[in-house]
């Protein structure tokens, strides 16, 4: 236990954006699901399911910076709302699709201004001024 580091990403502004929105998307389709369940028919609450699990975890594959998290990303936020609106779920869809277009512009933004680290510079790392 005493050589346990914990694990703190730093992660860009645009990255820690992205992952907030896709909360809020899933827990409004979570919600959406709750609220219409009864009348619902089952493919549909199916599809809302899978929704949200898929998108929780692509969501784990960001925060930890998976290198699939991006190709991944991309196609999910295309298919989805197209399976929404190819299964008829009216304005949930349209609702929906608007708003994985608006998490594609901000993707496009997070993956612009690259997460990455600055080069490592030994001599201003906290490990070597001891």
């Amino acid at each position: 236990m005493s050589k346990f580091k914990s694990y703190h990403p730093k992660l860009h502004r645009a990255v820690t954006r992205y992952t907030a929105i896709q909360y809020v998307i899933a827990l409004g389709i979570m919600l959406y699901l709750f609220w219409n369940m009864h009348s619902l028919p089952p493919h549909h609450q199916l599809i809302t399911v899978i929704t949200v699990v898929v998108m929780g975890i692509q969501n784990g594959f960001i925060l930890s910076r998976a290198k699939v998290a991006l190709a991944v990303e991309g196609p999910r936020l295309l298919v989805f709302p197209l399976l929404w609106i190819a299964t008829g779920m009216g304005v949930a869809a349209l609702v929906y699709t608007v708003f994985s277009i608006a998490s594609l512009l901000v993707l496009a933004n997070a993956v612009r201004h690259k997460n990455h680290r600055p080069p490592l510079h030994l001599l201003n790392e906290p490990e070597n001024l001891a």
